[in-house]
């Protein structure tokens, strides 16, 4: 007897819309946070309270890359609203991958926000979170930086008002606009990736995306770090010491 697949439902946002009444609710999730390249992505997505999921999507890691990019055009269609964003190989290394990935999730939730043209006083907020940390509540710590409130201005406002979030482990494959941002998060560092695949063709991005395969490692080790490969990452970190010692053998021979 074959299994029946479940796939990502309403019933988190159906609970919130009867519950809140007038509530954005947002799903949220993340992409590339354990590659050893590139940068990391985020994506929100909202939609509009409705009965049945105005689309079939699945969780983004159980779908190839053909089933993702066929829906990734019909969600930015059809969501009531939705943002992506992204940190630099630059700012992980800088702040750790967890701190940058909640400064890709606020990069995202203010194209969101701005595409709502504000927060209205009386509108209550709502987020899905995939796994089982807050992917939003986490930027605080960049709205008290003058270096990056500046760049998150709707973002602020909102965590001046409040919201509410929730995590969801597995929510990509249990909750709809949770499946739906992993699937904006995971096409947009997808199609990113593919552009370093033309800068630095030497580490074939275009078929690991940055991942820790066997191949990519193979390549990181042969090559050398380019400038897009995480510092703060050991099999990165391991693979500049051998460079370094292979460099002072050539110096002594």
């Amino acid at each position: 007897m074959a299994r029946t697949i479940r796939r990502p439902d309403l019933s988190e946002e159906t609970l919130l819309w009867e519950s809140r009444g007038s509530v954005f609710v947002f799903g949220v999730d993340e992409a590339g946070r354990g590659c050893l390249a590139g940068p990391v992505c985020a994506a929100v997505a909202s939609w509009n309270p409705c009965l049945e999921p105005p689309l079939e999507v699945r969780d983004s890691k159980k779908m190839s890359e053909a089933q993702r990019e066929a829906c990734f055009d019909p969600i930015r269609e059809k969501a009531f609203c939705f943002g992506v964003g992204f940190s630099s190989r630059e700012e992980i290394d800088r702040f750790n991958i967890l701190r940058a990935n909640h400064l890709a999730v606020a990069r995202a939730l203010e194209m969101a926000l701005s595409r709502m043209q504000g927060i209205k006083k009386e509108s209550l907020f709502a987020f899905l979170s995939d796994g089982n940390r807050p992917l939003l509540g986490g930027a605080r710590m960049f709205l008290n930086s003058p270096e990056y409130a500046r760049e998150l201005p709707l973002v602020k406002e909102l965590f001046e008002k409040g919201f509410e979030e929730k995590c969801v482990v597995k929510g990509d494959s249990k909750v709809f606009s949770i499946a739906s941002a992993s699937i904006l998060a995971k096409v947009s560092r997808d199609r990113h990736m593919a552009e370093l695949h033309r800068r630095f063709p030497a580490y074939d991005f275009l078929s690991h995306k940055g991942y820790s395969t066997p191949r990519h490692v193979e390549l990181l080790r042969h090559h050398g770090p380019c400038e897009e490969h995480r510092r703060s990452f050991s099999p990165v970190s391991e693979a500049r010491s051998e460079e370094h010692t292979s460099e002072l053998q050539s110096l002594r021979h």
